[in-house]
């Protein structure tokens, strides 16, 4: 009976320590109850984000862009006012669509350089031109040919706002030298444009099981990724898309033509387009019958709610002063450029809760980019 028992404790006594011993393997090898938690909501949230706004951003972004080629055909073989601004209206409708895709230049997609091909702001007019002269026939194959300032939506907004009257616009298109080149290569860009929107929905659906699977904290992680994405695109708002314009280096000298797409007037919907996006992003509310995982649900899930209610007043402070802008950006730059800087001042704060905050908060390394001012 003694030896029984003894027999039962020491059975007993391997049991507990080999327990012990694959729990402190866990602890070395695997995550912990938190870590995995952390893990869990990070991928929840780049699947939301991948499924549920990159890819339809980018199907619609194709969609729209063939609905501008058909107008653009149609306008080709019938060169009316009336053609001309549904033309115009197919590519406001594709540019809202990009501005917000835009922000998504990351992973595969950045390392491919697309996004200077499909939109490189500013354009270069006086090549445009240059090549409307030369005697090359225009085509697609050509088009893709020639540097990225010289083609994409930029490109296309000149020709389709190269004057403040429709009329001097259709006659750059119908009577005046090298109208016919013109046009030609008003269609050609519009095809690039659709091939290119093609190629880079083909990147990100290559690149799903990557993006969604990147999970590590370092630079080479999808959310680390994504941060850095949102912290450029809102130091391209403050430095290249506002303060340019404002003068922030030339002495303080209003300039609307550093302004982009101020020909069409469309830089305050543009600038509004990106703080959807970034807003969309943050909270990961893109589908109402999805599970709305954002990083506002992850400061949540690590205890920081305080920063999200911050953060989240900083992006209604950036509405507040789009809303605040009585006109197009152009006019309130002239009129009343206080309302200007005080969008760029709302778009600094945004800047410092996303880079500094955000970033330190979640473990984000913040990389260094072209806007750095430091």
């Amino acid at each position: 009976m003694r030896y029984l028992n003894t027999k039962g404790i020491l059975t007993i006594s391997c049991f507990l320590l080999s327990f012990i011993i694959v729990l402190i393997s866990c602890e070395k090898n695997e995550f912990t109850e938190d870590e995995y938690q952390i893990q869990y909501h990070r991928e929840a949230q780049l699947k939301n984000t991948y499924k549920n706004e990159i890819i339809p951003l980018s199907e619609a972004f194709v969609t729209t862009s063939e609905a501008l080629k058909n107008a653009i055909v149609l306008f080709n073989q019938d060169v009316t006012p009336q053609n001309l601004e549904n033309a115009r209206a197919k590519w406001i409708d594709m540019l809202k669509v990009w501005k917000q895709l835009e922000l998504y230049n990351l992973g595969a997609v950045e390392d491919s350089y697309i996004h200077f091909e499909i939109n490189r702001w500013p354009t270069n007019t006086e090549r445009i031109e240059a090549l409307i002269a030369e005697n090359e026939a225009i085509d697609e194959t050509f088009i893709e040919s020639v540097g990225s300032s010289s083609k994409g939506i930029s490109a296309l907004e000149y020709l389709l706002y190269t004057a403040d009257k429709s009329q001097d616009i259709i006659k750059t298109f119908t009577t005046d030298t090298n109208h016919q080149r013109r046009l030609d290569y008003l269609v050609a860009l519009t095809l690039n444009l659709v091939t290119k929107a093609k190629a880079l929905q083909t990147i990100w659906i290559a690149d799903e099981t990557a993006f969604i699977s990147s999970l590590e904290n370092g630079i080479s992680g999808s959310q680390s990724q994504l941060t850095n994405a949102m912290i450029t695109l809102t130091e391209e708002v403050i430095i290249s898309k506002l303060g340019n314009a404002l003068g922030d280096n030339s002495g303080g000298r209003v300039d609307i033509e550093k302004l982009e797409a101020y020909k069409s007037k469309s830089s305050l919907p543009i600038i509004e387009a990106h703080l959807i996006a970034l807003k969309r992003c943050y909270k990961g509310n893109f589908k109402e019958d999805s599970i709305k995982w954002g990083y506002d649900d992850y400061l949540k899930l690590i205890g920081s709610e305080d920063l999200d209610a911050i953060i989240e007043d900083a992006f209604k402070v950036c509405q507040e002063k789009i809303d605040a802008i009585p006109t197009t950006l152009s006019e309130t730059l002239l009129s009343n450029p206080q309302k200007v800087m005080d969008l760029q001042n709302a778009f600094t704060d945004l800047l410092v809760l996303l880079k500094v905050d955000l970033a330190n908060t979640i473990g984000t390394t913040v990389t260094i980019n072209d806007n750095d001012g430091d």
